[in-house]
């Protein structure tokens, strides 16, 4: 009770603590969207000055060229050409898409520059002719856009002094010299000029300014509208194509680099316990399994997890090594969680929900940069990393090195019957990474983009079955490369996972594993118009193969696998989008095509609201592991095995019935609310009915008429019986899964971010013996967070989880030595995570502390599992 105590204690002081702290700067998107959005209504309002000073400043919060385009034009719209060329030229040093446009603007802009500078050098003013009229760099403005110009030098010093930033308190002095500089202009004009009327581009006398007509044109220097989205959050993983989370077809959420940054955590599977509606289980430190909307399990296979698009889910094991990814969480720019079935665009796997991590783009964040971090649990974490432009190339590169332990030691230090066959006894991971992407620009439509990473080490996992503490030690690569336009792309990419691995026990069973799937994907995306409606269309064929070549199989397996994928996003009004698509997937051993359909309707009934409905279904094809393996498991009784077997190969020497693909039917309802910078919610209802589970059935006990006989007889080289088989089956009958989802996001002051989200799971069984009290996936989760960053450079953050009990059906051996499944009870848990941090020398180093689990709230987040405990780890970061 006093350590209950104790903990809420500790837990409700953190908050406290949150709460209290005076705030400076805001989450860094919305800040910048929220100034950015303002100078463009001032500039929209002609109040140029006033306008670019909050462009400016959400420049500072979160730097975007396209800022400085807007910048640009609006200086030129106003006449003032010799301030335009200088953002127009710090834009172009981007490598825009559109730079031979912008370049024509330059020229343009250059020579009305000299027009307007030549007569002041080649002519002498006639003291009779009168002063000269101003000329376009000196504008007269109105009292009313001086006194917004200095309210706004005002707010950017008193931001300034709170931030201890320099730079800001120069800019606002610099706006009170330019009011200051405006009222002695005003003061001075010529009788019968309007106060506070801009200047518009030469134009015949009695003539009005022609519309714009491109670069070098008479009147008006005609420069394309900018961007007013720029900062508004984007999602391209639910129809593949950039869309605002609003015009989404799926339930959706987005983990940015801010989030990831602010919280410390540094393992990227945990990254997800924050989500809505996503399972994580922490079972050994290194072993973090992802779930979404239920049906959790070691290795869990129905989660698709992709890097860039490409895929990083395992295929033979139907698995997501998380720890062992090339990138680290410094390499992220975002994450995409697609929750719901995804098979109608990513095929097989893309079950309950798609995982899309995102890292920073070549040339993007122009930076080079190193952490080292180290604390409890042996953690010891280096990551330096490079990225830059140079002409149409640009490039990011990283590497790192991570080392952790187990939660607990699995077995005694004095036990001899049981070994660890590749890592020491307290060894979670150790493991050196290295990433690289590099682009190149064609033209303003066409790139070329590679990227190459491997993980190299040693690192624990847990399986499905009665051996379940695995160990591996080896290299993870990719390869890939991509041929975008702007209509369509060809993309192809290898993954290759070949490692030596043993299990902890009596038997290591020692064996190597060497897995290469190959993948062509070509597709067509463009949008066109036809009569009224506007679509979005995507068309595309693809091609994968699947190779395996593992101690446990007694053949090497490949597969060919061919599909064919068609998506209409169809604008049918202005509120109204209508998503239509499906997939098919040509399976080697299946008989029939896999049809995985989509459709979808989101309305818009005011802006920033949407409301969506969905139908589709999805699937999962058996894994190579399912299908071809043939191994023999020990069991406590000497001389005594337990045959498993793949499905191809029980269907071949047993006769029993080929796997069919797990099969899900889902219907959702969603509404989001966007409406205001200051907050943002979503709630999800969803139905899910799931059929043809894939597991490892119950034992079937070998007869007296097999010993002796074909694959069940006298094993030479185990010296054994084989007691019984287990298969790789679909099981009988129906799930059904009912589920809510809500959540959302709160900035009600600059600096103050958050969230809060609440999930509710109810999945029961129709007709299966088997699992008829199994709870794998907890009926509710609450999680909430607070992020505070303040303008002295202190950042603070504090994560809550919560999440109710459960109950697992396990493999495992009995008193005698007989294998049975055991439900085993799951108690519920709660976790607390917490980081300080404080960025000095003008945020280039930035010092931080991560605690996690700060209460020590010692718990297992899986029947077998370690247990939690916990770690505080310190980190150092240096950007030059």
């Amino acid at each position: 009770m006093r350590r209950a105590r104790w903990n809420l204690v500790v837990a409700l002081s953190a908050s406290m603590f949150a709460l209290v702290a005076s705030p400076a700067l805001a989450d860094v998107r919305t800040e910048a969207r929220r100034h950015f959005r303002a100078g463009m209504a001032l500039i929209q309002e002609g109040q140029v000055d006033a306008g670019v000073a909050e462009l400016q400043v959400a420049y500072d919060i979160l730097p975007h060229p396209n800022v400085l385009y807007n910048i640009g034009r609006a200086y030129a719209e106003a006449g003032r050409y010799e301030e335009s060329l200088e953002y127009f030229e710090q834009y172009m040093e981007s490598d825009p898409p559109d730079r031979e446009e912008v370049r024509q603007f330059i020229a343009a802009i250059e020579a009305r520059i000299a027009e307007s500078a030549g007569p002041a050098v080649a002519e002498v003013q006639d003291p009779t002719t009168g002063p000269t009229e101003p000329g376009p760099s000196t504008p007269a403005a109105s009292e009313e856009d001086i006194v917004a110009l200095e309210d706004t030098a005002t707010q950017i010093e008193t931001l300034g002094i709170t931030a201890n930033d320099p730079s800001l308190i120069a800019r606002a002095e610099r706006l009170r010299a330019m009011a200051q500089e405006l009222r002695n202009t005003r003061g001075q004009a010529e009788p019968g000029t309007e106060p506070g009327t801009e200047p518009g581009p030469a134009t015949e006398p009695g003539t009005e300014p022609g519309p714009e007509s491109g670069p070098g044109a008479e009147g008006r220097i005609g420069i394309a509208e900018g961007g007013q989205d720029l900062y508004d959050e984007s999602v391209v993983s639910s129809t593949g194509a950039a869309q605002n989370p609003l015009d989404a077809p799926n339930a959706i959420t987005i983990i940015t680099a801010q989030d990831i940054r602010l919280t410390g955590i540094t393992h990227i599977g945990e990254l997800f316990r924050r989500v809505v509606g996503v399972d994580v289980m922490n079972i050994t430190g290194a072993d973090v399994q992802v779930g979404i909307r239920g049906f959790n399990q070691q290795l869990s296979p129905r989660v698709l997890v992709l890097i860039n698009g490409r895929q990083a889910y395992v295929d033979a094991l139907g698995a997501n090594l998380f720890a062992y990814l090339p990138v680290a969480v410094e390499d992220i720019e975002r994450v995409e969680i697609l929750r719901g079935p995804a098979s109608a665009l990513y095929g097989a796997n893309g079950f309950s929900g798609i995982i899309n991590i995102i890292t920073v783009a070549p040339g993007d964040r122009a930076e080079t940069g190193v952490t080292l971090g180290g604390g409890m649990g042996g953690t010891l974490r280096a990551q330096a990393w490079s990225s830059g432009r140079s002409g149409r190339m640009s490039y990011r590169v990283s590497a790192g090195y991570e080392q952790y332990d187990r939660w607990e030691r699995i077995i005694g230090p004095n036990r001899l019957d049981f070994g660890e066959p590749i890592i020491g006894p307290s060894t979670a991971i150790r493991s050196k990474r290295a990433f690289g992407s590099f682009s190149f620009r064609a033209s303003e439509n066409v790139s070329l983009n590679l990227e190459a990473g491997v993980n190299d080490g040693r690192f624990g996992f847990q399986a499905f079955g009665s051996f379940v503490d695995w160990q591996a030690e080896g290299p993870s690569t990719h390869l890939m490369g991509t041929l975008d336009s702007n209509w369509g792309s060809v993309r192809v990419w290898w993954n290759r996972l070949s490692i030596e691995h043993g299990v902890i026990g009596p038997d290591p069973l020692l064996g190597t594993f060497v897995s290469d799937t190959l993948d062509v994907d070509a597709r067509f995306a463009h949008e066109l118009q036809l009569g009224s409606t506007r679509h979005n269309v995507t068309l595309g064929v693809g091609y994968r193969w699947k190779r395996i070549d593992w101690t446990f199989f007694t053949q090497t397996p490949t597969e060919d696998h061919f599909r064919v994928v068609f998506q209409d996003a169809m604008q049918l009004a202005e509120p109204l989008q209508l998503v239509v698509g499906f997939r098919l997937d040509r399976h080697p051993i299946l008989e029939n095509l896999q049809f995985s359909p989509r459709i979808a309707m989101v309305l818009q009934p005011a802006e920033g609201h949407a409301i969506r409905a969905s139908y589709s279904n999805a699937f999962r094809n058996q894994t190579l592991l399912e299908t071809y393996m043939e191994l023999d498991f020990p069991t406590p009784a000497p001389g005594v095995t337990a045959r498993n077997f793949g499905s191809e190969i029980a269907r071949q020497q047993l006769g029993q019935p080929a796997l069919r693909p797990e099969f899900i039917q889902s219907v959702e309802l969603g509404y989001r609310n966007a409406s205001s910078d200051s907050f943002d919610m979503e709630v999800s209802v969803f139905y899910n009915r799931v059929e043809r589970i894939i597991s490892i059935g119950d034992l079937l006990p070998t007869t007296l008429s097999q010993f002796g006989s074909g694959s069940l007889g006298y094993i030479d080289s185990t010296a054994s019986f084989p007691i019984g088989t287990t298969v790789f089956s679909n099981e009988p009958g129906l799930f059904h899964v009912f589920g809510t989802e809500v959540g959302g996001r709160l900035y009600p002051v600059d600096g103050l971010d958050i969230y809060a989200n609440y999930t509710y799971n109810q999945t029961w069984s129709v007709d299966n013996p088997r699992r008829p009290e199994e709870e794998r996936t907890s009926a509710h989760k609450f999680n909430a967070g607070v992020q505070y960053r303040l303008g002295i450079g202190l950042d603070l953050s504090v994560d809550f989880h919560y999440a109710s009990g459960q109950k697992w059906l396990e493999e495992t051996f009995d008193a005698e030595s007989n294998l049975v499944s055991q439900l085993f009870a799951q108690p519920a848990y709660y976790l607390l995570n917490a980081r300080i941090g404080y960025r000095l020398l003008d945020d280039a180093l930035e010092l931080g502390v991560t605690g996690f689990n700060i209460t020590n709230n010692r718990h297992r987040q899986h029947p077998r599992g370690q247990q939690l405990e916990a770690r505080v780890v310190a980190s150092a970061t240096y950007r030059f």
